[in-house]
């Protein structure tokens, strides 16, 4: 199942009730579509009133991934631990330090949960993502004949692009513009990685828009696409 604001709300009043005996306030509550994570949990202070301790709590689900429900729920319940952490003030040397995990383990001994630090997608969860977004691809052939691909981080392209040129293995490298829910599985290279790529994944990347480096004033160095002409 994917969240909702009332999967949020009613899984959030029920384990405050079971599990941290009704102590958490309720909070601000948000349906998001971030990839980066799959719940969230976030003070905001009013400065002006800070002396007074005033906080406003906001508690947020990912709906980008279609998880198990019990799994969606130990995400909620693993965002009301960091609540119950705040709204304790209770001192951890880390976002998931040794009082984290105390409390983590406690809640699934006691309850029967499977709360994790983090979780990772599954390779059903990657693949089960369709939202459609905007990628930058690189096609690498390499000098076996196979060929490999990363999705590419923009601030990372020239990076990338120089690494894969003193690569003696790589034979062509060649970047796309491409759009779609396909890429989604693969996630954002900051280092220079490839991976394989299935028959449908070739044929995204060809449909895609090709892109080239080209030098413009000043020796800057531009991606674009491919045949463009440069005044």
């Amino acid at each position: 199942m994917k969240a909702t604001l009332d999967f949020l709300e009613k899984g959030f009043d029920r384990f405050n009730n079971e599990i941290f005996s009704g102590e958490l306030p309720r909070p601000l509550f948000h349906i998001s579509s971030a990839r980066s994570f799959m719940g969230q949990f976030k003070v905001e202070c009013d400065k002006a009133l800070f002396k007074r301790g005033k906080e406003t709590y906001h508690l947020t689900l990912s709906d980008r991934y279609d998880l198990e429900e019990r799994v969606l729920e130990d995400v909620v319940i693993h965002e009301m631990i960091h609540f119950l952490i705040r709204y304790r003030r209770i001192k951890d040397t880390s976002s998931h330090g040794p009082r984290f995990r105390e409390l983590m383990n406690e809640i699934n001994n006691r309850f029967g949960r499977q709360v994790t630090v983090s979780h990772r997608c599954t390779k059903e969860e990657l693949e089960g993502d369709d939202m459609k977004a905007h990628s930058i691809v690189c096609l690498c052939t390499m000098t076996d004949g196979r060929e490999l691909v990363c999705r590419v981080s923009q601030s990372k392209v020239f990076e990338i692009h120089r690494a894969f040129q003193e690569w003696d293995k790589v034979a062509e490298e060649r970047w796309y513009w491409v759009y779609g829910s396909y890429f989604n599985r693969y996630r954002r290279v900051l280092t220079p990685r490839l991976f394989s790529v299935d028959k449908e994944g070739l044929d995204v990347i060809e449909s895609g828009t090709r892109l080239e480096f080209a030098e413009v004033s000043g020796g800057r160095m531009i991606l674009r696409p491919a045949g463009r002409i440069t005044r």
